[in-house]
């Protein structure tokens, strides 16, 4: 009998990370949730083995067919919906707890209203995931969250109308909004979610006191956006110069920049983190996602 891991958010970033390492692995078959079948992303999916399913978040009755016979849930809730990141993070844990789920893993934030003494309480994607992570953890599910950085992949979105990255006479110009000097846990989240979500499955009952409760954090480094850079120079064998923005049209998003020039977004644990290491999981490198994202995104 097939061990099945629901995974929800499945044709995003981080779900369909987490799929495409279940099916690489083989020890789970994954069931991807996704609110829409039909779309070639989840297509793609099916065709690579995974069982899809359609299933708003927002909709109990769907989540728990989606969580029904699975031993292993992968949850991710989705910002700026018409429903909360709460309503949807709930809706699942109370499912999966009455479906009998084994494990789940969520993928959360630290509370940046908490590091910073109550400086910054506005960053809703942060606080909702806070408010789930308790919820979750009051459940009595047994669980695990990964905390996320700055995905990199996001620095090959455009900021404010300008490219990520502009070419120069030498190299490139990186626009990043903050400043150069700001450090963050950065994130390469295609590369490195799947892998240690996986880990996590295949090793919450084997090694158990390494993995339940754990807030484990998924980064490639930390490092300022001028060090950051500085990889992203080595892999394209070329110079990358700096240039941030040092406000955008997102309140929320300069209470988040504003808040990580003055604090840490996870103190105390390195990046990458060791605990992840230990149960098997290489991280990506900066360097590597130069060689085989950014560079082809560029078209060198």
């Amino acid at each position: 009998m097939s061990r099945i891991a629901t995974v929800f958010g499945a044709t995003g970033k981080q779900g369909s990370s987490v799929v495409r390492a279940l099916l690489a692995d083989g020890t789970f078959k994954p069931r991807a949730v996704t609110r829409d079948p039909d779309s070639p992303a989840a297509k793609k999916l099916a065709g690579q083995g995974a069982e899809v399913v359609k299933a708003d978040m927002a909709d109990k009755e769907a989540v728990k067919k989606a969580v029904t016979g699975a031993e292993v849930v992968f949850l991710v809730t989705a910002p700026f919906t018409s429903t909360t990141e709460v309503v949807q993070g709930t809706n699942i844990i109370d499912e999966s707890k009455a479906a009998g789920v084994k494990f789940l893993v969520f993928s959360t934030l630290p509370s940046i209203k908490g590091l910073s003494n109550g400086k910054y309480p506005n960053v809703s994607v942060a606080e909702e995931k806070v408010e789930i992570q308790a919820y979750l953890k009051a459940s009595g599910i047994p669980y695990a969250c990964i905390g996320t950085g700055s995905f990199l992949e996001n620095l090959l979105v455009n900021h404010l109308g300008l490219p990520p990255f502009a070419k120069t006479d030498t190299g490139y110009v990186m626009h990043s909004y903050g400043k150069p000097d700001m450090t963050f846990s950065w994130t390469w989240i295609g590369h490195d979610m799947g892998p240690a979500v996986t880990a996590l499955f295949k090793q919450y009952e084997t090694r158990n006191t390494e993995v339940l409760g754990q807030t484990f954090v998924l980064g490639v480094a930390r490092a300022t956006v001028k060090e950051i850079a500085a990889e992203f120079a080595k892999g394209l064998g070329k110079p990358v110069e700096v240039k941030c923005l040092e406000k955008c049209e997102i309140p929320m998003v300069n209470d988040m920049y504003a808040f990580t020039i003055e604090y840490e977004w996870y103190p105390g644990v390195p990046v990458p983190d060791t605990r992840l290491e230990k149960l098997g999981v290489k991280m990506g490198t900066a360097v590597d996602f130069a060689k085989t994202v950014l560079k082809p995104h560029l078209g060198e």
